[in-house]
């Protein structure tokens, strides 16, 4: 699926867009929809994008897995503690 514009409407129902519920998950890495409904209200209308929001914590953890696999390639003694 391609990535969605920040701008475009995620949730009808509340009026919240794609980039905000981006920003809330990534700010507060969050795990579930329910922790996002309760960060900006998305989903908790008709629930319909709830899929949507689905895809987007996963895209989030996707990113943040590589990231952490890249930061252990680079600092492999970091989580080493003596």
């Amino acid at each position: 699926m391609p990535e969605a514009a920040d701008d475009k409407m995620l949730c009808y129902c509340r009026n919240v867009r794609y980039g905000v519920v981006r920003k809330v998950i990534a700010e507060g890495d969050l795990r579930s929809p329910e922790q996002v409904t309760a960060a900006c209200s998305a989903g908790s209308g008709c629930r319909s994008c709830r899929p949507e929001i689905e895809e987007l914590i996963a895209e989030h953890r996707r990113r943040h897995r590589g990231l952490l696999r890249w930061l252990r390639r680079l600092f492999p003694s970091a989580g080493a503690r003596g």
